[in-house]
């Protein structure tokens, strides 16, 4: 009559409860490791990002002035403003435009109100670290080739090409590499002689 009932199991149904609390869980710290990792990536490129120039709107371009082969100053020559769309960029993205823009010309200076070019100088690393005696507007010019190559005017001479034996002009014409400053002076005096 009397039937003796089984007792419940809880304890498969607690298992399946508590795996599915665990997977729960799991899947919560998951998606939150993620969303910090992502964060954190997020925070670092926009550490890593240029920051922006600030230039203004009226922002001038300016090509600085030269010095013509007869020995007159060329005066600076202003060729326009900014594009808008340099407004927003980096120091580097602008300089990368200017590069791309006018590649014989280099920034000399650069402000929020105002960027000069200049002539982009012609490097020439064999003549690294010597000095050149060469021609220039009919008389005599001493120069430094600096450790990358870039050549720097050190004297302008009263020495006129014209006043020297041909076979020196020709070589002056070319120039004359040397290898210190004083071979290029000692070189002069006897141009001079």
């Amino acid at each position: 009559m009397f039937e003796k009932k089984k007792k419940f199991s809880w304890k498969m149904p607690t298992l399946a409860l508590l795996g599915a609390i665990i997977l729960a869980c799991g899947i919560g710290i998951g998606v939150q490791v993620k969303e910090t990792q992502e964060a954190r990536q997020a925070l670092q490129v926009s550490k890593n990002s240029k920051e922006v120039f600030n230039l203004n709107e009226d922002c001038e371009i300016w090509v600085q002035g030269q010095i013509t082969s007869k020995g007159a100053y060329e005066s600076p020559k202003m060729i326009g403003t900014i594009p808008k769309d340099l407004l927003n960029k980096s120091k580097d993205e602008i300089v990368a435009y200017f590069n791309n823009k006018f590649p014989n010309k280099e920034i000399a200076s650069m402000s929020q109100y105002e960027i000069i070019l200049s002539n982009r100088q012609k490097k020439e690393p064999s003549k690294a670290n010597k000095y050149c005696i060469e021609e220039k507007d009919g008389y005599i010019y001493v120069y430094k080739y600096d450790k990358e190559g870039a050549k720097k005017e050190i004297e302008k001479t009263d020495i006129q090409v014209d006043s020297l034996p041909k076979s020196i002009q020709k070589e002056v014409s070319i120039g004359i590499l040397l290898d210190t400053e004083d071979e290029a002076y000692s070189r002069l005096e006897n141009f001079e002689s």
